[in-house]
């Protein structure tokens, strides 16, 4: 390795560590509140257009937490577009995905119990399904020659009047 390459990725890294320390400190001035972090204050003053605001005026904390809740909005909205999730969205559906497989064992679990007691009856869910289908065939079969006889009667009958 040359002498240049390591000063370029030298360099390279500790200008992702101090970006990465940006990016914490951002986020962790987001979630404790505007007003904690005086470094960026100034910066977040001047770019929502709060530096003239007199802070006794009434609507100053309304328009305070207008220009936090326009920049927490955006931020989450970049944090997207970088194919980032928060932390808590990240958790919240962790423990979801961490339930539902719990559920999907569980209800896997049943099936095969169920699938055992129908195979230990001596119930095959196939030939269960084919018996009934012959006997539905069978008592439709019935029911055509009875309505026909029924007919028959009827008509044998009404003739003699």
């Amino acid at each position: 390795m040359n002498r240049q390459f390591l000063e370029f990725w030298g360099n390279f890294l500790l200008q992702a560590a101090k970006g990465q320390k940006q990016m914490e400190d951002l986020a962790r001035w987001s979630r404790r509140g505007f007003s904690s972090f005086g470094d960026l204050l100034p910066m977040f003053r001047q770019a929502y257009g709060l530096e003239d605001v007199d802070q006794d005026s009434p609507d100053s904390l309304k328009m305070w937490k207008k220009a936090e809740e326009d920049f927490r909005h955006s931020f989450k909205d970049y944090l997207s577009l970088l194919g980032v999730v928060p932390r808590e969205e990240y958790v919240e559906l962790a423990r979801k995905y961490e339930k539902l497989k719990e559920q999907v064992a569980d209800q896997e679990e049943t099936i095969r119990h169920l699938r055992e007691l129908l195979a230990g009856k001596g119930l095959d869910l196939g030939a269960a399904t084919l018996e009934f289908q012959k006997q539905m065939k069978k008592q439709g079969e019935e029911f055509q020659k009875l309505i026909k006889e029924w007919d028959k009667t009827l008509k044998e009958g009404g003739t003699e009047d």
